[in-house]
């Protein structure tokens, strides 16, 4: 496994976006629009650390929203996402162990959009929310 982004939660993807481009981020993505979970993403890297963000926003109209109790709370940091390599197993392995290991499963594996590829979001007992990302095809961007 291998980390592949850090995600920041906010209502306004436009102004997110704004303030992150100021701090010296750059653009990888346009808004990407996912109508299964709900939400409006983007990708931004952070040039000093390497580090790949992904805003993410309601999807708007969307009413019912997996975001809406984390906005309560004001957004921000929200979660770390690891992308599994092959050697991993699949998928469902690998949130098999987290179960096990103490964790629940707070979104079943789903397509997203932005990946084009499953992924799954584990609680764990510290607090923690993971994301985790199915291995990427050769060639894919994301």
């Amino acid at each position: 496994m291998k980390r592949h982004h850090v995600g920041w939660v906010g209502r306004d993807i436009e102004r997110m976006r704004r303030s992150f481009v100021k701090e010296g981020a750059t653009v990888v993505t346009e808004p990407i629009a996912d109508p299964l979970q709900r939400v409006v993403v983007q990708f931004l890297l952070e040039p000093a650390a390497g580090e790949l963000w992904e805003l993410v926003a309601p999807l708007p109209g969307a009413d019912d929203s997996p975001l809406l109790a984390r906005l309560s709370r004001g957004g921000g940091l929200d979660h770390v996402c690891w992308e599994l390599d092959v050697a991993d197993g699949t998928l469902d392995d690998v949130l098999a162990t987290e179960v096990a290991r103490g964790g629940r499963i707070v979104c079943e594996p789903v397509m997203a959009t932005a990946f084009g590829r499953q992924i799954a979001f584990v609680y764990r007992r510290s607090g923690r929310l993971i994301e985790l990302v199915e291995p990427r095809p050769p060639g894919a961007p994301l």
